[in-house]
Parts: C-alpha cells; structure tokens; sequence
C-alpha cells in the first residue's frame, strides 16, 4: 500500500502502513500469511485512501468499507474502543434494538444480494458462462458462510438481551481461539503421535490441567492474545524431608 507504480516519492501519499512483504513471514523457507495485516486490508483507512486517490474505484472503496463495518460488528472487545475511536460499530451492544444488527441484516445483506443479482443481469445481458460470472463474485462458499453468520450473530444477541440480567454484550469474546490455543497444546503433548486414541487424549487433556500455567500454545499461530515466552526459573532449593512417624 505504501508503493508508488510511478517511483515517485514527491507530493503527499495516501498511506496505510502496510507493506506487501509484510503481510508474509518466512519460517523454516516456508511462508505463512499474517492474518493480523492481512486483515487491515479491509479498514477504514484503507477505503478512505482509495476513494481519494482513484474516483474510478468507487465500488471497491464500499466493498472495503463495508466489510471493515462488518468486523468492526464481530469484534467488540472493550467497553471503550468506540468512544476513544468514535466508531459506534465498536461500542458494546446494550439492547436487542441496536442499531448494528439492523444494519447487518438490511444493508450487509442487502449489499451482497444485490451484487449477486447485478452479476446475474449482467450474465443474461452479455451472455456470459457461469465461470466467468462466477470470477465477479465472491466465491459460494463465503457467500453461505457470511449469511449463516449474520444470520446466526443477530438471532444470538437478540436472544441473549432476552435473558434476565444480561445487559452488556461484547462480540468480540465469541472467539475460538482459546480452543485452538487447547488443540495446539495436546500437539505438544502428542508430539510425533498425530492419532492418539481416546484414552491418551484424555491422560493428556489430565497433565494439561496440572502444568496449564507453563504450557503455551504456539507462538506462529494466528490466536489473539500474549504470544511472549514464558520465563521459568529453575528452583534448585531441596524440599523439605518428611519426618517419618515414630512407632
């Protein structure tokens, strides 16, 4: 994003910060995508830079933006982030009534059904083939997998504000990452054993639960949260000798 095709460096440049190389890493000569950068393709900033630099993208500029709204929907983490960003997608949702799943289920939605209907008249006007209308859509399964959850994220928080006593809700712990970060764990303990039976998933699942303080999921894995080493001391203090009972 920072390139320039022209090699010029005069004038101002739109920028976002992300570099190309960066949104790769290199482990052992194989590279492996950086899902954080990789995310921040679809912001605001990024849509932002776009519609000010190319009238002609338009489009591409609301796609970005409205998928960046849409993370920004799935990914309330703190109760502050959409005061101090002043972005009411990041403020916790506080009723059944909020304004974001309305949003979600009309304009998402609706933004999606009307680029599939788009290229469908477009199919039936130019006489296209099914491959190459297909190359101007996003691909079928995505499409399912964003209606499934819409769908399943708006009917759960509207259930949730139903439920006696819940008043705030954060989107953002709806995350599998802590049971990755579990999977991830009982790979170490296998180690080369890729098909443990029951029983040793469940002797491991026990030693977990003893050393779960010093046991870390991989540090390369793409699981949010502190991916630093953990320090462990070695304690070279004899313990104590039980005192044996007298008969």
């Amino acid at each position: 994003m920072e390139k320039r095709s022209d090699g010029n460096t005069s004038g101002i440049c739109t920028s976002t910060g992300i570099l190309e190389p960066k949104l790769k890493y290199e482990i052992d000569d194989v590279f492996k995508d950086r899902v954080d950068l990789a995310a921040q393709v679809l912001s605001d900033s990024v849509s932002k830079a776009i519609k000010l630099t190319e009238e002609e993208l338009e489009e591409t500029s609301k796609f970005v933006d409205m998928f960046n709204k849409f993370f920004d929907c799935l990914n309330v983490s703190s109760f502050g982030a959409g005061k101090q960003s002043r972005n009411p997608f990041k403020s916790p949702y506080r009723s059944k009534e909020d304004f974001r799943l309305k949003w979600l289920e009309e304009e998402f939605m609706g933004y999606l059904k009307k680029w599939k209907s788009d290229v469908d008249g477009k199919r039936h006007t130019d006489k296209l083939k099914m491959k190459e209308a297909g190359k101007m859509l996003l691909s079928l399964e995505t499409r399912n997998g964003l209606d499934k959850t819409v769908l399943s994220f708006v009917e759960l928080v509207r259930y949730l504000f139903s439920v006696p006593g819940v008043e705030v809700f954060l989107s953002g712990k709806l995350c599998q990452d802590p049971l990755e970060k579990f999977f991830s764990c009982q790979r170490q303990r296998g180690r080369t054993n890729e098909n443990p039976t029951v029983a040793e998933f469940l002797s491991n699942t026990q030693h977990l639960r003893v050393i779960n303080s010093i046991c870390k999921p991989s540090v390369h894995s793409n699981c949010r949260g502190d991916k630093r080493p953990i320090d462990v001391t070695d304690e070279n203090t004899p313990l104590s000798r039980r005192k044996r009972s007298r008969k």
